[in-house]
């Protein structure tokens, strides 16, 4: 029988595994439902879709009464099939709560999904969005996907044609106005696309169970459960419910970028365009499909593979394992050639993705003074430490699969050691980032925070940068001229990449610099770069990353 059809998933580690002479129980909110034509059949837990299953995978799971043992289902439904694979599959219906004992609850108003995941539901969704579709005036798909086409297509001649003003918004300080427009219309935005999810399964005739408030990878989100969309036949419809949310950003980028053609230079304009490249960035970043985004389950459902992230993650952890430990190969969760490199890179985009905009957010605020400071630090010890725990279950996990435990203790050493030593080995630039401001015919490095901490070496090479909120752009170079720490006050963008008219803050001068000849006339706030020579790896993340922050205090 094709018992391995069952779809795979692999959410927690299991205790201890089943023998021969268990006699498992299935779980007594487990159901199943037929698919149109009667292929597959959907596992339902409580009433939420939890795997893809055969019609034998169905037998074999509504014979588990409690009183036949597995050796006996063994010898009944899978007898051609060795018996260490058939526990192995019975593993995997204990591991995705489909008997009795090891049921996982269904989410709730609240719920922490790891790494890095914490959602505030409403469990009234259904009524919500019953009432929301009403509302709407009925529309034909073919009408709404060439209008969306052409207004895209419009949007794109916008772009290219405002290439340069794209560009400048990017390097250049934001209107204090204009964040918090974007900010709150972000938000508002982020709401929609949500809506545009559990209309979609609505009107499809599917009931989003869940919606509310999360925060995802650090960053604050609204989302919309709506994983009843497995229950519709038509793969097409999945993926359209996984893609209505981009699309709605994809159509407000394109309306700004129209918009920004007819409006004047001015701070709305700014604010039209950043709206445009916040959009894009959304729609780039929700097609990665190695994270839970929407192109991954845009992927999933067209591929009709349940379950596809956690599946290949296996696959690519028992990829890692035997390579490292050894032990014995597994059956692959995905027969596919590309599951094992899927799966890896799903494992390692979540943690690049973070590493991102700590990273990008350290730099921006660094400068900032103290109260930044100690976000920047606490937002990074907050990532460690899951990282920490996160990698430690992971060699546990390992650990209890049953590798030989000597060779398991002389990997581990040895990376470790291979890690502590590459980082004292490579040597990177480095470097220290400051404000700066031209002061009469002076051009000044200041800092937020306390200038015992802000020491630039006399005739370190300096790059001026533009204050941009995503990039900054040389502007000119010049040598450090150390000098006595002077208090002063600088525009509020020469410490942080946001401008308002008329607000200063208090800085303290910590060097000159003399721009080298040639360079032409600096813009007068911007970022700077000194550059301090090059220490090891270690030294460069600790400086960085906890004494540069901290620097304000």
């Amino acid at each position: 029988m094709a018992l391995s059809s069952f779809a795979r998933r692999r959410d927690s580690p299991v205790s201890a595994p089943l023998g021969p002479d268990a006699c498992p129980l299935l779980a007594a909110d487990v159901a199943f439902e037929e698919a149109v034509g009667g292929a597959t059949w959907t596992a339902m837990l409580h009433g939420v879709p939890s795997s893809r299953v055969s019609r034998a995978v169905v037998d074999l799971l509504t014979a588990m009464d409690g009183e036949t043992s597995l050796h006996d289902l063994h010898e009944r439904f899978a007898a051609s099939a060795s018996l260490e694979s058939f526990l192995e599959l019975v593993q995997r219906f204990r591991a995705t709560g489909l008997l009795a004992g090891d049921t996982k609850l269904p989410p709730g108003r609240l719920t922490y999904r790891p790494p890095f995941t914490l959602q505030f539901a409403t469990l009234r969704a259904p009524a919500i969005f019953t009432r929301m579709d009403r509302l709407l005036v009925p529309l034909s798909g073919r009408p709404v996907r060439v209008s969306v086409g052409v207004l895209l297509s419009l949007g794109l001649c916008a772009a290219v044609l405002q290439a340069g003003q794209l560009r400048d918004v990017l390097t250049a300080p934001v209107p204090l106005p204009g964040l918090l427009v974007l900010v709150v219309t972000l938000a508002l935005l982020t709401l929609l696309h949500e809506c545009a999810h559990g209309l979609t399964l609505t009107r499809f005739g599917g009931k989003p169970r869940r919606a509310g408030f999360m925060l995802f990878y650090l960053t604050p989100a609204f989302f919309v459960d709506v994983t009843d969309g497995w229950r519709l036949p038509d793969r097409r419809q999945r993926v359209a419910i996984a893609l209505a949310g981009p699309a709605v950003h994809a159509v407000v980028a394109a309306l700004a970028l129209l918009a920004a053609l007819v409006v004047p230079p001015s701070v709305v304009r700014e604010t039209l365009l950043l709206l445009a490249l916040s959009c894009v960035a959304v729609v780039f970043v929700n097609l990665i499909p190695f994270v839970r985004f929407d192109g991954y389950i845009a992927l999933m459902s067209a591929l009709d593979e349940p379950n596809l992230r956690s599946r290949t993650m296996r696959d690519g952890a028992d990829f890692l394992t035997r390579l490292l430990f050894g032990g014995q190969p597994s059956g692959r969760s995905v027969n596919t050639w590309w599951s094992v490199p899927f799966g890896l890179a799903s494992l390692i985009a979540p943690a690049v993705l973070v590493l991102f905009a700590v990273a990008r957010a350290a730099r921006a605020l660094a400068g900032g003074g103290p109260v930044l400071g100690l976000l920047v630090v606490a937002l990074e010890a907050v990532v460690v430490l899951v990282g920490v725990v996160l990698v430690s279950r992971a060699l546990f996990r390992v650990l209890r699969s049953g590798v030989p435990r000597l060779r398991f203790a002389f990997v581990c050493t040895v990376l470790v050691a291979c890690l502590g030593i590459a980082g004292a080995v490579i040597s990177v630039p480095a470097t220290a980032t400051f404000g700066y401001a031209t002061d009469g015919r002076r051009v000044v490095l200041v800092h937020a925070g306390d200038e015992t901490r802000a020491h630039v070496p006399e005739g370190a090479s300096v790059v001026l940068m533009s204050s941009g909120i995503l990039a900054n752009v040389p502007v000119g170079r010049g040598t450090a001229r150390a000098q006595p720490p002077e208090p002063t006050t600088v525009p509020l963008h020469a410490v942080i990449p946001v401008r308002a008219d008329g607000v200063s803050v208090a800085a303290v001068i910590v060097a000159e610099v003399d721009v080298s000849a040639g360079g032409g006339r600096v813009p007068a706030t911007g970022q700077a770069r000194v550059e301090l020579g090059t220490r090891n790896l270690w030294e460069t993340l600790w400086a960085t990353g906890v004494l540069a922050p901290l620097s304000a205090l």
